[in-house]
């Protein structure tokens, strides 16, 4: 027997993919974070290098793979591809293990690059495993709880990137020189996470037929040009893109951030994952404030968010404990941004193309994080060329042979060096991160002593000297820096701390600039970006604040659910007639589409409502056909809307006044014609029912008793067989 969609999210499907899923986030980040940590403590790369390069290893094969990923998503059954790629997670798992063995305890460079080879498959294996992941998501959920469902999915996607990150240095530090036991504990989650992706029903192919690409790159071009060309999706793309836009962005602004603090990686990623905490709380509850449907109205709302998340943390970005709250709150609405566009990704793309349509969202998305760099990198220019980020003088110090050098093993610093030693023509000079211990000191008896002590500490401890290879940023394979090369050191001075930098004699000289000035404007620019994106996106669907105010009014007042979605068209002039003949219904009839909508009412209680609700609708949504309104202008304003490509609703069920019938008369044929009803199927209840049901598309010829008679099954549909409605209106 097929998968049936489950109307309930405890099924053992949904919890099958949800482990399954968060395992796969989980190692993702924790190989990520554990193999950058292994090829700097190998030696093999310099910090600066290996925070360069993992992210590229992780996030090329999105781009490469994204047309043939998508393809197997759709030409095979979805089930088959998570279950075959959680196995290919064990495998990948080994290829790690054997390069820890290899490096930790046989000292072979080939290990760590070993290591660094699982960040791109394990990049491979996300870039498959996502549209899987997000086109079975339709399949195994009932329409009205996707949203809830992707709250889980983004929630549990971004918990496991905060704990596989934070695990994968946890695991560097605890398991340092005996590595290959972070190679067993990934086997075994890999097993784990196999284990509960054989939960998952089989879910049939959704185009068995479809042939193998011979030009992987038609199938880009062509599914380009289905996400731009309808509205719905090109909003969601654009949307989510904007969002791993920003991810990037903000990534890059707070290591900046953290090196000018004088953070350890380590400590700038646990800050940075705060933003994860964030969107792991916003996520679930945007879901289940989306009700049954796809709840655009959240998404001005968590864009607005954001923007105030982002100014708060360009003011307060010198004090850590405000950054971080401001980070976790970016990280919230974050949430409410994301869910309500991932549902509508999945729900509109065509049932035998979502796994292409996703992959190629991934591409558009990695597109973004590359731009996200250019335009950062565009920015460091700009601040060093205006002065915000001042040049720095340094001197030059000794020049010799490298005889000698230590690095710290662990805390903060480890992995930085500790000492270098170099023998120059005349002596052996030594620079050491610290020439003295801390100087005792008495507290007051009044202090805790304790807390006085350890606080004493910690300050000492951010005025020692930094040591460090001075790695050029963009020699990723470049040569490193071992015993017995020629090397010299310059020196400069920056926030009273004495830096040492440690080069090869015949690499130029770097200049250095303070930059500890430029994140804020950095936050400044990233939140004029999000509220040119909320601008844009209001562009693309100017009822969006209609369509959060409404949905804030009716928090509490009555569950709305949407069905028969389906049978919108994504783009051109759409027809709709429907039972909707007053404010309140016409609301709820805009808040269930996902495309601009304008409804055509004759309500005389309208006339004179001027709330802000009203107001707003009125200048954005609803045509008012009165006397009082002006018919030529009304009748003008419907016109605008469909001539312009958009969804005109018309209330056909009661009284049609001549100038409704006019209307009607003049539209229909000329567009697609959708019957819809809009009501509550359990009238009179504290928080009642309704129900927006599209039917299919109807004849243009069809008559008004034709749509009424329509009308009127679907009304008869719902009250009867609500939990199978959109079997019953197909």
């Amino acid at each position: 027997m097929a998968f049936q969609q489950a109307g309930s999210l405890n099924n053992r499907t949904f919890i099958g993919l949800i482990v399954a899923q968060f395992l796969a986030g989980f190692n993702d980040q924790a190989i990520h974070a554990s193999a950058m940590f292994f090829a700097i403590h190998q030696g093999i790369l310099s910090q600066e290098q290996a925070i360069t390069l993992m992210p590229v290893l992780f996030y090329a094969p999105w781009a490469i793979f994204c047309t043939l990923s998508g393809y197997l998503a759709d030409r095979y059954s979805k089930t088959y591809s998570l279950i075959g790629w959680k196995i290919s997670e064990i495998i990948i798992g080994l290829i790690a293990l054997g390069g820890f063995y290899l490096g930790a305890v046989h000292h072979e460079s080939a290990g760590a690059w070993m290591v660094m080879s699982t960040v791109f498959l394990m990049g491979t294996h996300a870039a498959f495993f996502a549209p899987a992941k997000y086109g079975a998501m339709p399949e195994i959920l009932q329409p009205h709880i996707l949203s809830r469902g992707n709250g889980i999915l983004e929630s549990t996607t971004f918990l496991a990137a905060i704990l596989g990150t934070v695990s994968g240095g946890l695991l560097s530090f605890v398991f340092r020189g005996q590595e290959a036991w972070i190679g067993v504990v990934l086997v075994i989650l890999g097993l784990i996470g196999a284990g509960a992706s054989f939960l998952i029903a089989y879910l049939p192919a959704a185009c068995p037929e479809r042939p193998f690409p011979a030009n992987l790159f038609k199938p880009l071009q062509v599914n380009l040009g289905v996400l731009f060309r309808s509205k719905p999706l090109a909003l969601s793309v654009l949307g989510i893109a904007f969002f791993i836009f920003m991810v990037s962005y903000m990534r890059a602004t707070m290591y900046m951030h953290g090196e000018t603090r004088a953070w350890s990686e380590f400590e700038t990623s646990l800050v940075v994952a705060t933003v994860a905490l964030g969107v792991g709380l916003g996520s679930p509850l945007a879901g289940y404030l989306s009700g049954g449907k796809v709840e655009l109205g959240l998404v001005p709302l968590g864009c607005f968010g954001m923007f105030a998340a982002t100014l708060l943390a360009a003011f307060e970005i010198n004090h850590t404990a405000a950054l971080v709250i401001a980070l976790i709150l970016m990280g919230f609405f974050s949430g409410f941004y994301m869910v309500p566009l991932y549902t509508l990704l999945q729900h509109r793309a065509p049932k035998t193309s979502k796994g292409e349509l996703v992959a190629t969202s991934n591409f558009i998305n990695v597109t973004g994080a590359i731009a996200a760099s250019v335009l950062f990198g565009f920015l460091v220019w700009v601040g060093k060329a205006t002065g915000i980020t001042p040049l720095v003088p340094q001197s030059s110090g000794a020049e010799g042979t490298l005889i000698a050098k230590e690095e710290y093993t662990a805390g903060p610093r480890k992995g930085r060096l500790k000492k270098v030693v170099i023998k120059t023509d005349d002596d052996e000079i030594t620079y050491r991160s610290k020439t003295e211990p801390p100087p005792l000191i008495d507290f007051p008896e009044d202090e805790n002593d304790d807390e006085a002590i350890r606080e004493y500490l910690e300050a000492y401890a951010r005025d020692l000297d930094v040591i460090e290879y001075d790695a050029n940023f963009f020699e990723i394979f470049g040569p490193s820096i071992n015993l017995g090369d020629r090397v010299a050191v310059s020196q400069y001075q920056l926030r009273g701390r004495n830096h040492y930098k440690v080069r090869l004699t015949d690499q130029a000289l770097k200049p250095r600039y303070d930059s500890e000035g430029l994140p804020k404007y950095l936050f400044f620019g990233a939140a004029l970006m999000t509220l040119g994106i909320l601008i844009l996106l209001v562009r693309k669907l100017p009822d969006f604040l209609v369509r959060t105010l409404f949905w804030a009014r009716s928090l509490g007042r009555f569950k709305l659910r949407a069905t028969g979605m389906q049978h919108l068209p994504t783009s051109g002039p759409v027809l709709l007639a429907s039972n909707c003949d007053r404010l309140e219904n016409s609301l709820q009839l805009i808040s269930a589409t996902d495309r601009y909508t304008t409804v055509v009412l004759t309500d005389p209680a309208c006339d004179g409502d001027w709330s802000i609700l009203s107001s707003l609708a009125r200048r954005s949504s609803l045509v008012l056909l009165s006397a009082s309104s002006g018919l030529e202008t009304a009748e003008d304003r419907a016109r605008a809307a469909f001539s312009q490509g958009n969804m005109l609703a018309l209330g056909i069920d009661g009284q049609v006044t001549p100038e409704l019938a006019k209307l009607f008369d003049e539209f229909r044929g000329q567009a697609p014609l959708v019957p819809v009803f809009c009501g509550a199927i359990d009238q009179g209840e504290r928080k009642p029912r309704i129900r927006v049901v599209f039917g299919e598309v109807m004849n243009g010829d069809s008559t008004l008793e034709d749509l009424r008679e329509r009308l009127r099954v679907l009304a008869e549909s719902v009250r009867k067989h609500d939990d199978t409605i959109d079997v019953a209106t197909h």
